[in-house]
């Protein structure tokens, strides 16, 4: 056997075993698809902030709002559970909501109200903010990483009326009368 014609053929086939391994790996970070052990809830951090400072935490939800500031930017997340990957599933209820910040600039066209991130990072500190007449206390969160989620793509499907699976429905008259 003639050894460079094994070459090109060995070149093909690792090349293709690395496309499909690339195919199949997740492009969510493990510092977001990971669950951080012992990591506060949201309500603790609200409520006792001094006692979770600096600790670790991966929260998400929805985003309400994105202000860049001189060097950072500002995101106002209502947060909601985290599935197994790591992404906010909007159920009916909130955990409350919290402030990340990051050390770069996010475009607030990209990051718009309603897109779903999540974050991992350490606890700063609380801040009180008005929501309405409501004084609420936000957990601040230093961001090391984060995850803007793809919108979910809803499809509406347009079924045909329930006689049309009818197996003796026929769509036109029986008696046609046609002209002489």
């Amino acid at each position: 056997m003639n050894i460079n014609l094994l070459k090109p053929t060995m070149l093909t086939i690792s090349i293709a075993f690395t496309l499909i391994l690339t195919a199949c790996s997740s492009h969510i970070p493990p510092e977001i698809s990971q669950p951080i052990e012992g990591q506060p809830s949201i309500e603790m951090a609200r409520l006792k902030a001094t006692d979770y400072v600096e600790k670790p935490v991966r929260w998400g939800g929805t985003i309400l709002h994105t202000e860049n500031k001189q060097n950072t930017s500002w995101i106002t997340v209502v947060a909601f559970p985290l599935n197994d990957y790591g992404r906010p599933s909007q159920s009916g209820e909130s955990l409350g909501r919290f402030i990340a910040i990051v050390d770069e600039f996010l475009e607030p066209l990209v990051y718009n109200t309603d897109r779903e991130v999540t974050v991992s990072g350490t606890l700063l500190r609380t801040e009180s903010r008005k929501v309405g007449d409501f004084t609420y206390n936000y957990p601040v969160v230093k961001v090391d990483h984060y995850f803007l989620w793809p919108p979910v793509e809803t499809y509406e499907r347009d079924y045909p009326p329930f006689w049309w699976y009818d197996p003796w429905y026929y769509p036109y008259p029986y008696h046609v009368h046609r002209p002489r």
